[in-house]
């Protein structure tokens, strides 16, 4: 089937300005994982092409970074790698979102871990200690890198703690305390430090936190959590792989519901943060994670979604990450715009695509495009092809989609002068590293020669490179087969 598609767009009309929350935030494994080379390579290569101004990580507190311990029952702090790790954030142009977790082996209550890298998951043995790292974390940051830094950065209680014994072996109530004593130490320090939660899965908690902070008396300067367009009631111990897709729009539904009962509050002018989301969180879901697919999920959400939240993190930047330990795959639907390789998937594209618009926005863009315009009368589209999934598999193979072609015309008016036009495809056959991986044999181990080989097929396809003149009207016609994208740069080069 075939759908037809016309917009006609005056570059003169009236612009909005473009919202970047998309690049508010980007997330990534634990901690200790950011010292290595290939993870640091991985976004040394996402700033220079997209550019994140906030780094999420688990586990800051974790004991391989080695913040807490205790000699003679009393704290001992080291944050030599703390250090280490926000120094290379800093340096890349990256502030640091720090979500503080996990517990410190010799703090925690319990020996509760979860994950390959067996993080404490249960609430601090005494408070009174965990108040004192805090201060003592919080006012190391401000000795390195400036009261005036650290202001601009968030500082999150925890991760999930909905999660029953997933992410936190104890209460709801237990995790307010924590909140209690975590906000209480931070504003001593600082009162303009910003600190939030309550970083849940699926939007919950969100009013249990307001109405706690309100009857207490405590600040929240932002409310975060997270959500998956499939998701399973995993604090219930249900089969990970017992997922429902819920719809692509049913992001758009949580987050409006979400900042509806923020603007209902006392706290209405709270900013909210949503710091992790994904189309899965199955790790062996690859054509959830590492397909074309994933591109255009991103896009279409990523526009429903603008002028409604402060940042909305995708779950996360590289495959470098070991929840579920080292991926045993090239591509294994490990969350990451990067694979282990360093190899860009397409949804690395979409990002470089958003991140290269103009920031004029004309209002007649369409549902499922961008058409931005320079002060100067350049022009760069982006357009794609989202199709819903009739059939999910999250075993990591393909969904069976409602595919549907898109015949496709922008008709761009009060164009005068000399142009430059680029033309780019991503789709199924392009720009694409997933479907070359799958092409050569889906190989488990790569040779150098294959990495360079797949490195090349990532690009997107330049399918347009010309130069014309234009009398008031420029025709761009395309056809987008399903999870097609495509971006134009129109550049202007002379008057007529």
């Amino acid at each position: 089937m075939t759908v037809f598609s016309k917009n006609d767009i005056c570059i003169s009309d009236p612009t909005t300005t473009f919202d970047r929350y998309f690049q508010s935030c980007i997330g990534s494994c634990h901690a200790y994982l950011t010292l290595r080379e290939d993870f640091r390579k991985h976004v040394r290569t996402v700033q220079k092409e997209i550019g994140f101004n906030n780094l999420r990580c688990h586990g800051i507190f974790h004991d391989w970074v080695g913040v807490y311990r205790e000699v003679d029952g009393q704290p001992v702090f080291n944050f030599q790698n703390v250090n280490k790790i926000y120094d290379f954030f800093i340096e890349q142009g990256v502030k640091p979102y720090v979500e503080l977790s996990f517990m410190p082996s010799a703090l925690a209550s319990s020996k509760d871990t979860i994950f390959h890298y067996q993080a404490n998951i249960s609430p601090p043995k005494d408070h009174g200690l965990w108040q004192q790292m805090i201060s003592a974390f919080v006012k190391h940051l401000i000795n390195r890198y400036g009261l005036a830094e650290v202001k601009t950065w968030y500082f999150e209680v925890w991760n999930e703690p909905d999660l029953k014994d997933l992410f936190w072996s104890g209460s709801q109530a237990d995790y307010f305390e924590l909140y209690r004593h975590t906000v209480n130490a931070i504003k001593a320090v600082d009162g303009e430090l910003k600190v939030g939660g309550p970083s849940t899965s699926k939007n919950l908690w969100i009013q249990e936190l307001i109405d706690f902070c309100t009857e207490n008396d405590l600040p929240i300067d932002f409310i975060s959590t997270h959500h998956y367009c499939a998701d399973a009631a995993l604090e219930t111990g249900s089969d990970v792989f017992n997922l429902e897709y819920r719809g692509q729009k049913a992001m758009l539904s949580d987050v409006l519901a979400a900042v509806k009962q923020v603007k209902n509050s006392k706290f209405s002018d709270a900013e909210v943060h949503y710091s992790e989301w994904n189309v899965s969180p199955c790790h062996e879901d690859k054509y959830g994670k590492d397909s074309e697919f994933t591109a255009v999920f991103l896009l279409q959400t990523l526009k429903d979604l603008a002028g409604v939240v402060d940042s909305y993190s995708y779950w996360c930047l590289s495959d470098v990450f070991e929840e579920t330990g080292p991926g045993s795959q090239p591509y294994s639907g490990k969350y990451g715009l990067i694979n282990m390789h360093g190899i860009k998937k397409s949804v690395f594209h979409a990002y470089k695509f958003l991140s290269d618009l103009y920031d004029n926005v004309l209002d007649s863009s369409g549902e499922s495009s961008w058409v931005t315009r320079s002060k100067g009368g350049n022009v760069r589209l982006l357009s794609w092809n989202f199709n819903e999934p009739l059939e999910v598999d999250f075993n990591g193979n393909d969904y069976l989609l409602d595919e549907q072609n898109k015949d496709e015309t922008f008709n761009l008016t009060d164009m005068y002068g000399h142009y430059r036009i680029k033309g780019y495809r991503v789709d199924k056959q392009v720009g694409n590293s997933y479907r070359s991986w799958q092409a050569i044999g889906s190989p488990e181990y790569l040779s150098k020669e294959q990495v360079n080989q797949l490195i090349e097929c990532s690009e997107p396809e330049l399918f347009l490179d010309e130069e014309i003149s234009c009398e008031g009207k420029l025709a761009l016609h395309h056809m987008l087969t399903p999870c097609a994208i495509v971006f134009y740069d129109i550049e202007k080069i002379a008057e007529l």
